[in-house]
């Protein structure tokens, strides 16, 4: 009886130790930044009165209107469809869809489209947009994204911006379009190219910013990410993970383009600025966005910045917060484009306009895009690919070690050879912690798994997520007890025998003896030890 309280309670404070030190190395894996609920003192970057307020909305109403103006409104003209072929590299041509308005008179504003992160062809996206616009009297040019130099792990805004140049100035050249009233429309990552070419041509007329990230992919994601692992309900440990990953060195894969210093070019925006989101829109800083937008401006002597807000997703389109095929655009967006666009290009100032300069739905960014994402003890993917890969090998190599003893067991016993063996206790508590380690494993991939499909489909998971967390905590715990039983085994062991039977060869083994024992316990042993350190890795220990 005594020796069985005395060994629970070794179990015990071995288990208590573990869990600190695995408490202590999730910390260290974890970056000293986080993801903070937006306030006003982290609106913006530079400290003024700009930076330190939230955005309010002056009215409910998004339409745009200049005094003294009456603009052409959607439907006025009949719209012509051509597609051209434009020329960005010797042997590179892409498609673009050039809309004009039939029957409208002298030379007309342009608008050129700029694609974002999904989509690429002219002929698939933007269509009601630039028809809509096209209607009221604005000539449009939608090309292809170029797609030789673009992939999801390699992308260059300086060259993208470039090759839209090119396209820029086709739209100039038309007949029927004046070039000193040509500007851009973007969406999303679309507005990091559309801010390249404010510095090279800042004669541009206007710019239209949709959904725009303002700030280096990177830390966008962070807030994002972190949006969305609040929305669909996932534990705070696992919302603090976003920040383990988003930190990582990604360089391995190519997306250096998370980097990309979006702020550096935000110093050109000298011309009139239509800023538009979505409230529904999960992924964008849609208050920081618009703020840091009119301080910058604001730097540059511009005061033209006009800024709805729609009851919309990422794409100003209703229904749904996620992309879905088939959506409507909000009803006002196309109107509001062209009103401002026509208004613009007939020389309304920021003095001119008769509605207000912030309106629409009144938004509500719930986290702070974070000013720096240093990353903590794991910096790399690599890194992070090697240690959760340790645990499955190590346990593939003990699975595979006890499979050839198991088969060679009977031979040895046949022939009268002297065979290897496990120390007493030993082979019930590796088989134990090899099955803790293969349940926690499981259950982590299945738990990640359905917080993906969570967090893609923006489906609140609450209460699964939760439950799901605690039994991961649960085995995470069975992980450790078992793992001290087996260290205090190995301890009872030793301390069992007289110290000059310890090397016997005719004794019972401390842990194990015989080459092939040894490997099967290094491996499994490791496997545990590697098996801890992911789940802490994953914030299982968090006190």
């Amino acid at each position: 009886m005594k020796s069985a309280v005395k060994r629970i309670s070794s179990i015990a404070a071995v288990s208590v130790v573990l869990l600190v030190l695995c408490a202590l190395l999730g910390a260290a894996m974890t970056p000293n930044w986080q993801v903070s609920p937006l306030t006003g003192d982290n609106a913006g970057n530079s400290g003024n009165s700009l930076a330190n307020n939230r955005v309010t909305v002056a009215a409910p109403d998004t339409a745009i209107a200049a005094r003294g103006q009456r603009t052409n409104q959607e439907g006025t003209y009949q719209v012509k469809e051509t597609t051209l072929r434009i020329r960005l590299a010797p042997s590179v041509t892409v498609d673009a869809v050039l809309r004009e308005p039939v029957g409208a008179t002298g030379k007309r504003p342009g608008c050129l489209f700029i694609h974002g992160a999904g989509t690429g062809k002219a002929h698939t996206v933007y269509g009601d947009i630039a028809s809509a616009m096209a209607s009221a009297g604005i000539v449009t040019l939608v090309p292809d994204k170029r797609m030789d130099n673009y992939s999801t792990f390699q992308r260059d805004y300086t060259a993208m911006a470039r090759d839209y140049v090119t396209s820029l100035n086709v739209l100039k050249s038309r007949d029927n379009v004046d070039a000193s009233r040509v500007g851009l429309y973007a969406e999303s990552e679309g507005t990091w190219i559309a801010s390249v070419m404010t510095h090279d041509h800042p004669d541009l007329a206007f710019m239209i910013l949709t959904s725009p990230p303002v700030v280096p992919g990177r830390r966008q994601m962070a807030m994002a990410a972190s949006n969305y692992m609040t929305y669909i309900g996932a534990p705070k440990p696992m919302v603090r993970n976003v920040t383990k990953f988003i930190s990582m060195d990604f360089s391995i894969l190519g997306l250096r383009y998370a980097d990309f210093p979006a702020e550096r070019y935000l110093d050109a925006l000298t011309m009139p600025l239509l800023v538009n989101y979505g409230t529904e829109d999960l992924s964008m800083p849609i208050e920081q966005g618009a703020t840091m937008l009119r301080e910058h401006a604001h730097q540059a002597g511009n005061d033209n910045v006009t800024v709805r807000y729609y009851p919309a997703n990422h794409q100003m389109r209703v229904g749904a917060r996620t992309s879905q095929p088939g959506l409507p655009l909000d009803k006002s967006y196309t109107h509001d484009l062209e009103n401002w666009v026509n208004a613009v290009a007939a020389g309304a100032s920021a003095d001119d306009w008769s509605t207000p300069m912030i309106a629409g739905t009144q938004p509500h960014q719930r986290l702070a895009v974070p000013k720096t994402t240093a990353p903590g003890l794991i910096r790399s993917l690599p890194v992070l690919l090697i240690l959760l890969a340790l645990a499955p090998l190590c346990l593939l190599v003990g699975a595979l070690g006890s499979l050839v003893l198991a088969l060679t067991h009977r031979r040895h016993r046949m022939q009268g050879d002297r065979h290897g063996s496990f120390g007493a206790g030993i082979a019930g508590l590796l088989v134990a912690n090899a099955l803790v380690v293969v349940a926690s494993m499981a259950g982590l991939l299945a738990y990640l798994a359905r917080t993906v499909s969570a967090a893609l489909a923006l489906r609140n998971d609450a209460s699964a997520l939760s439950a799901g967390w605690m039994a991961l905590r649960a085995l995470a715990l069975l992980s450790v007890v078992a793992f001290a039983w087996l260290l205090v085994r190995f301890a009872e062991n030793r301390l069992a025998r007289e110290p000059e039977h310890l090397h016997a060869q005719d004794s019972t083994p401390v842990v194990a003896a015989g080459f092939g024992h040894r490997i099967v316990l290094g491996a499994l042993t490791l496997s545990a030890v590697f098996s801890l350190i992911s789940l802490a890795f994953w914030g299982l220990f968090t006190l």
